[in-house]
């Protein structure tokens, strides 16, 4: 009988097509991998096993993760302390890293998570900041962050969040929980001489129940325009109660969303992956 572990992982999603395996990666018109291929085909190189793993959830194309959930079964046993982290980031490319890794209970998936929290990063400044530009979305216009935590505190709850969703969506219900959402702006500590008084970070951090594709992201974009002035706080709300996509902002570029973590139900043997708190 087979027995279920979990990984914690954590990936720039930049030079990826996404988590999830797509048709045609290599060819002219899907020349990027994905993540899911490269963990999948590591494990089966170290485990010498076809595995399937399975996340917490399909990040899409350029989305980051430093905390990502993944389950899979392994006929052959593993014992949690036998290297089987760093041989599994040795066969990764750079730019996927596993932090944390056990056995889990068979009942164990990934899938079903009870909170997940997102953040979506504004840079702020005169220019952009190169090296944050895979990470950040730079915006050249000076964000109000106290007119974005209004808006924003008007999504706290549970709603219909059909009007934040892209068309399409393959889910039974657009209903999703809410539990906190908090706006920061925060400086950016850079090495050197430089003056980096003008440049800042505005860090958008929701927690909820779970997320519709893209949801965030049209969060972002939609408080992009709500900070720059060109729509008043208000309007979050009445896109809302509307479940009209049409009403809500452009979806804001993937380089700055991030999957910061995600909980589990407290069980035997799944603590390592909700961490403390």
């Amino acid at each position: 009988m087979p027995s279920r572990y979990a990984i914690q992982l954590a990936y720039d999603g930049t030079d990826y097509c996404g988590w999830q395996i797509q048709r045609g990666v290599g060819s002219h018109e899907n020349p990027k991998p994905s993540i899911e291929g490269l963990v999948t085909q590591a494990m089966a190189e170290l485990c010498g096993e076809t595995v399937t793993v399975v996340a917490s959830g399909r990040t899409d194309a350029g989305v980051h993760a430093s905390s990502q959930v993944a389950h899979f079964d392994l006929e052959s046993p593993r014992d949690s302390d036998d290297h089987f982290i760093d041989g599994l980031n040795t066969l990764l490319p750079g730019a996927i890293r596993v932090h944390q890794f056990g056995p889990v209970p068979s009942t164990f998936h990934a899938q079903k998570a009870i909170r997940k929290q997102y953040s979506y990063y504004f840079q702020q400044g005169a220019a952009n900041l190169p090296h944050l530009s895979r990470y950040t979305f730079w915006d050249r216009h000076a964000l109000d962050e106290m007119a974005m935590q209004v808006a924003l505190q008007s999504l706290v709850g549970k709603h219909d969040f059909l009007g934040f969703s892209s068309t399409g969506a393959n889910v039974s219900s657009t209903v999703r929980e809410i539990h906190e959402v908090e706006v920061t702006r925060k400086a950016i500590p850079l090495p050197g001489c430089f003056d980096a008084r003008d440049q800042s970070l505005i860090q958008v951090r929701i927690l909820g129940s779970g997320f519709l594709k893209q949801m965030v992201r049209t969060i972002a974009g939609t408080l992009k325009q709500i900070g720059e002035g060109r729509r008043p706080a208000e309007e979050m709300e009445t896109i809302l109660q509307s479940c009209d996509r049409k009403l809500a902002g452009p979806t804001a570029p993937a380089c700055g969303l991030w999957l910061d973590r995600v909980w589990y139900e407290p069980q035997p043997g799944v603590d390592f992956l909700n961490g403390p708190g």
